[in-house]
């Protein structure tokens, strides 16, 4: 177990990698560790997960700027999901899980960061998900995750179309259609529909503090995040969900 932490530490450093690289495309190349500000190589102690954000009390030794409060964050949350995951699902459905969340993980970093959904850890991995689908390393056939792609796209594409003709404006951007499109392939319909639940009851909850706190009507949140927590919910206890639901 030990030895799976660490690994799991090891791995949420290389998503916020990852994310901050899709962000910033130019850099996606570079090999080694570097701090966002003044670009300098980041040495092996200064890049152990969690300990190199506080030691430093989360600035960058050289230039002193402040380094995110996402880079601990998402070492932490990836260690506590993997290990969730390790321990509450199949081990033949693991591989294709892993893949899943840890592209919902690069989602909750880039959009957190910057309100921006890569494709790349959305719309082109379904054909992963149908893949797995198909040789029975999902808990879902096929055609229900074909199905959930597509449900999850429209659905969202319907919400976004009817919002824009009430108020003239886009209440959701293009990455969270394509995001539950991703959702859908790995979760079916069902899943879709419960992690649209989810993440739309998680996503107003902080929007009503954040208003409360900085007394505003109206504020612009992420919803990328809620999504991505609201689908590792229902992977994680699919199994009471669906029995909730009399499905299983």
């Amino acid at each position: 177990m030990i030895l799976a932490l660490l690994i799991f530490l090891a791995w949420g450093s290389y998503l916020n990698s990852l994310g901050y690289r899709l962000l910033n495309i130019e850099f996606f190349h570079k090999t080694r560790s570097f701090c966002p500000h003044c670009k300098t190589i980041i040495v092996w102690h200064d890049n152990l997960p969690i300990l190199s954000w506080f030691i430093p009390q989360g600035q960058c030794r050289s230039c002193k700027q402040p380094i995110s409060w996402l880079y601990p964050f998402i070492e932490i949350i990836t260690t506590i999901i993997l290990v969730s995951l390790h321990q509450l699902i199949p081990f033949h459905y693991f591989p294709a899980y892993f893949i899943f969340f840890s592209a919902l993980i690069v989602t909750i970093r880039t959009d957190f960061d910057e309100m921006l959904i890569s494709r790349y850890v959305t719309l082109y991995l379904i054909p992963i998900a149908y893949t797995a689908a198909l040789y029975h390393r999902l808990p879902i056939s096929l055609l229900n995750a074909i199905i959930g792609s597509l449900c999850g796209y429209f659905l969202l594409w319907f919400t976004k179309k009817i919002f824009y003709i009430i108020s003239g404006k886009d209440g959701l951007g293009q990455g969270d259609l394509e995001l539950l499109a991703f959702i859908g392939a790995f979760t079916g319909p069902f899943g879709c529909w419960i992690t649209l639940t989810i993440g739309s009851c998680i996503g107003t909850i902080f929007s009503l503090i954040l208003m409360t706190i900085y007394k505003q009507k109206i504020i612009k949140i992420a919803f990328g995040p809620y999504l991505s927590i609201g689908a590792i919910i229902f992977v994680l206890f699919q199994n009471q969900i669906s029995s909730y639901f009399c499905l299983a």
